[in-house]
């Protein structure tokens, strides 16, 4: 679990910066009663740092970048449906502007379009 809260974030920040400016398991963070966050919780977040940041257990290291993958992928699903749906509204337009030529060129008897080869 990731800190969602203001008070998760900032036990989170204090468990992260006492582990790297000293080095403390968090078992060890946990008996100075410094922050009331379970050693289990230490451990977990710790080791979710390590990983978004390269350090850490292999393991730790490919979940966060499949994390990071899977993310990227949604974000880019979600950008070709919006690209698909603009497409679809645009050709919709295009046929209508194309009926609308036809109509008028039918109803008063002129060409709208331009044909090949006109000189300007």
């Amino acid at each position: 679990m990731t800190p969602h809260t203001e008070l998760q974030k900032k036990y989170y920040q204090q468990v992260i910066e006492i582990h790297q400016k000293t080095g403390l398991s968090p078992r060890k963070i946990a008996k100075l009663q410094l922050v009331p966050v379970s050693v289990r919780q230490m451990y977990h977040w710790i080791a979710i740092f390590e990983a978004e940041n390269g350090h850490g257990s292999a393991r730790r290291v490919m979940e966060a970048k499949e994390s990071k993958e899977q993310e990227e992928v949604e974000a880019l699903k979600s950008r070709i449906s919006e690209l698909e749906e603009q497409l679809r509204v645009e050709q919709l337009r295009n046929r209508l502007n194309e009926k609308i030529i036809e109509i008028a060129e039918n109803r008063w008897n002129i060409d709208i379009r331009k044909k090949a080869g006109t000189k300007r």
